[in-house]
């Protein structure tokens, strides 16, 4: 199972193609909080917001084993293993925060014509932690 994580059937690892898409759609989800607040017609942003969270969860619970999969290739003495300990527990975090920022959109997404403020706020924190995380992982 961890040869397939890994990609070894491709001659690729699997990880870094992956994590692109949730790394580059949770902060496109805080520029749509953004202009749903600032722009006319901001349910369009409001509902682009919803689904770049819906698909960066979704895309996630494939990057996340992957990234575990290559995390334990690298022996415990080394000093990767700790950053990417860090890493990993850094992108559960973002994950959980982005699931509670999908529910809580849950109800409304279709018919609101901004992101409240607290979801707002809670994107700007994801994507915050994102950058960090991505700095860690490389």
């Amino acid at each position: 199972m961890i040869d397939f994580l890994q990609g070894k059937w491709l001659k690729h690892p699997l990880h870094p193609p992956l994590v692109h898409i949730p790394t580059s759609l949770w902060p496109a989800a805080l520029v749509f909080d953004l202009f749903s607040r600032v722009r006319d017609g901001g349910n369009i942003f409001v509902q682009l917001s919803f689904y770049s969270i819906l698909f960066g969860v979704l895309v996630a619970l494939l990057a996340i084993p992957t990234g575990y999969a290559d995390w334990t290739d690298i022996r415990r003495e080394k000093p990767a293993w700790k950053i990417g300990l860090y890493h990993l527990g850094l992108n559960v975090v973002v994950w959980i925060l982005s699931v509670i920022n999908l529910w809580l959109r849950l109800e409304g997404y279709q018919t609101a014509e901004s992101v409240p403020l607290g979801l707002l706020g809670l994107s700007a924190l994801v994507t915050v932690l994102l950058a960090i995380s991505g700095y860690l992982g490389g």
